[in-house]
């Protein structure tokens, strides 16, 4: 009896699926479709408008975003558009022993996330050769073993207590993590209810956070290289501005390749570039900095200096080839250059890579300019880490030390100047 009660709702439920197919296909559809927006809707009601934005880059906990680190929390200063340093939770400083001592005076109306007062022992850069000595609870000294005038820009970093408290508009309310690299964070208003819950999620690529747009699990992208994919998908709102301390640039490696070491071939390359439609970076040093100069070499597209250059270093069209390497999202403007340095007489082909090979001959990368001119990582012979495209050059040494020990903002306009045009060069 069992057995036939059984065939027969078999029977029964398999022939109204068959005759009712498509309904319930759109009836389930529909009620999963409903389930989820009324989730999100009530969500929403019970905490707040949540703002849902994709990150493109793999973050720790101590490396997270400087935009989402000064939701947090604050520096001891903050900077300037400029570049200049600024009060913030120090409300003034002065510096003593020609720029050896630093002594910072802090507000006294700010309280960490869980309550508690800030003091000056609370102070808790971890930088080399710098000591932090509080000398009452609103005073500090920072003593260096010798001047350093970017101090000011590098204390700006958001200051941060255990468990990622901070003194900022935000609280943590939410983290998780895969190994150290963080996948999600949520935060939270810590007075000001008006203000939105923001739900960051972390994606490796831009495929992957333009993926994750596309399927709604976030509503917004933020700071991608590019947009044109999304325009012709049809995304109702696109904001592009332009980030003047970050540059998309050209890496000679002149430690590896004989022929790179040749200044003139550096600079007939220089003038066969295609004309792109994207803003110039004409110099190092951003142009919104106080130490901005525009007196360098613009190397505008120039086919026939080029030439004459290419040829002044005795090398016949088709004599040379390179192998410029780059990054997916800057494949087609490698390309571009690619065919235009052909034209030239130098046959170079393009290569993806996923991280900066040591053995590039050029690279096309985009790299992050500090706010303070100092620019010593970058270009002094001694970084053989951070000097990727192994450059010597005593004056450009000389330089970038006097321009980190000099005080005097005239003083170290000037040397940052002569730095710009001989880089340049």
């Amino acid at each position: 009896m069992l057995l036939r009660r059984g065939r027969f709702f078999y029977w029964l439920i398999s022939e109204l699926m068959r005759k009712y197919t498509k309904a319930l296909i759109l009836g389930v559809s529909l009620g999963i479709g409903l389930a989820i927006i009324f989730s999100r809707l009530g969500q929403q009601i019970q905490l707040g408008m949540v703002e849902r934005i994709g990150v493109v880059g793999e973050f720790s906990p101590s490396n997270l975003p400087l935009a989402i680190q000064k939701q947090i929390s604050l520096g001891l200063t903050d900077i300037k558009e400029d570049g200049t340093p600024a009060p913030n939770l120090a409300k003034t400083w002065e510096a003593t022993d020609s720029g050896r001592v630093y002594t910072f005076h802090l507000r006294d109306d700010l309280l960490w996330h869980d309550g508690k007062k800030i003091e000056a022992k609370d102070i808790n850069y971890n930088i080399q050769s710098v000591s932090f000595t509080p000398v009452d609870q609103s005073t500090i000294r920072v003593t260096l073993e010798a001047p350093y005038s970017p101090l000011p820009t590098i204390l700006a970093k958001p200051l941060f207590r255990p468990g990622l408290k901070g003194l900022g508009p935000y609280r943590v309310a939410n983290i998780r993590l895969k190994g150290d690299t963080v996948q999600y964070l949520k935060l939270t208003p810590v007075d000001n209810r008006d203000l939105p819950n923001y739900e960051y999620r972390f994606y490796q690529t831009e495929a992957l956070a333009t993926l994750a747009y596309k399927i709604g699990d976030i509503d917004i992208i933020d700071d991608i290289s590019s947009s044109e994919h999304l325009k012709k998908w049809g995304v109702p709102n696109i904001t592009e501005t332009v980030n003047h301390l970050r540059v998309v640039a050209l890496f000679f490696n002149v430690k590896r390749d004989p022929l790179l070491k040749e200044k003139s071939i550096r600079q007939a390359l220089g003038y066969a570039l295609p004309a792109f439609t994207e803003e110039r970076a004409y110099s190092p040093i951003a142009k919104t900095s106080w130490a901005y100069t525009d007196r360098v070499r613009t190397f505008d597209p120039d086919a026939a200096q080029a030439k004459k250059l290419l040829a002044s270093a005795q090398i016949t069209s088709g004599a040379a080839t390179l192998t410029l390497t780059t990054f997916p999202q800057y494949v087609d403007t490698a390309q571009a250059i690619a065919q235009q340095w052909s034209k030239l007489g130098v046959t170079t082909t393009v290569q993806v890579e996923s991280s900066v090979p040591s053995d590039y001959q050029v690279l096309l990368s985009a790299i992050d300019i500090p706010p303070d001119p100092d620019q010593y990582p970058f270009w002094h012979s001694t970084q053989t880490t951070t000097n990727i495209t192994g450059y010597v050059n005593l004056k450009i040494d000389k330089l970038l030390e006097d321009g980190r020990v000099e005080s005097d903002p005239e003083a170290r306009k000037k040397i940052y100047a002569d730095f710009a045009r001989r880089i340049v060069d």
